[in-house]
């Protein structure tokens, strides 16, 4: 009796669970139908943080916090060259014009009498603060010597601009706020082929380098800015499920839409990550 009455109870647990499930995934599809004309406020940002993290200077000498800075500056193939303007137009007018493609009404902080205006759901997206690091890498190639008949392996550099995003979200007429933090990163293009060197005796991969331009900085821009977009919609999208759980179940999944096949998936590949 008393391993049948587990059995039960394990049934009940299950099913409450496979509920829980079902419910989550309704309030999904019900959010990809009305999200339409939701209001989403946009709060640019107007200074964008650039760093260089690939310096090199003499450690014997005692610098100044102003010179590693200009140092750092000089030594950048990428950051000293970049537009903030440029950069953060490409990526503000992506992210609005990704955010109506899916159906959302967005106002910039300018409009906001015509925001306030709008019955809620709304929401105010605040771009807090971007941020562009350079960066590299170094990567090894694995050869194989005949002479010493061993493997060794050669180094390279594989350069690297990354991006970090800081957004302060909050639904109107409430307190609360979330800060939401997303990094990403474009770098050199780097295709493997089979090296022979006849000379030395070595065989290996070789590599083949696609090297980064100043124009992909304002490609991934443009494309960073539609994935924020992506990933907010999934962010209002569980925020909406959590809300209106029924009483007593618990939140356990979270769903991604996506746009291309029109269907819902159970977990989130990417997401933004809370920091507050």
């Amino acid at each position: 009796m008393l391993f049948e009455f587990k059995i039960g109870i394990f049934g009940i647990s299950l099913l409450l669970l496979l509920g829980a499930c079902s419910t989550e995934r309704k309030l999904a599809r019900t959010f990809v139908k009305k999200h339409n004309g939701n209001g989403i406020m946009i709060v640019p940002v107007y200074d964008l943080l650039k760093d260089n993290l690939t310096i090199t200077y003499d450690t014997n000498i005692l610098y100044t916090t102003k010179q590693i800075d200009s140092i750092a500056w000089s030594q950048s193939n990428f950051i000293q060259h970049i537009s903030d303007s440029v950069f953060l137009t490409n990526f503000t007018n992506s992210l609005i014009n990704e955010l109506s493609s899916i159906g959302f009404d967005v106002y910039l902080d300018e409009t906001s009498d015509v925001y306030l205006s709008l019955p809620d759901p709304k929401w105010i997206v605040q771009l807090a603060q971007l941020q562009l690091d350079e960066d590299y890498r170094i990567k090894y190639n694995q050869k194989y010597s005949v002479e010493n008949n061993s493997i060794f392996y050669e180094g390279f550099r594989v350069n690297q601009v990354n991006l970090s995003s800081w957004l302060e979200v909050s639904r109107t007429n409430t307190a609360n706020k979330q800060v939401l933090f997303l990094e990403g990163y474009i770098q050199d293009d780097y295709h493997l082929g089979f090296d022979v060197d006849l000379m030395q005796g070595d065989f290996g991969m070789l590599g083949n380098r696609d090297s980064l331009e100043l124009q992909d900085v304002y490609i991934m821009a443009q494309s960073s800015g539609k994935k924020h977009a992506e990933l907010l919609f999934d962010y209002f999208m569980n925020d909406y499920i959590r809300d209106n759980l029924p009483a007593g179940i618990i939140n356990r999944e979270y769903f991604h839409y996506d746009f291309k096949s029109k269907s819902l998936q159970r977990g989130l590949k990417e997401r933004f990550d809370v920091v507050n």
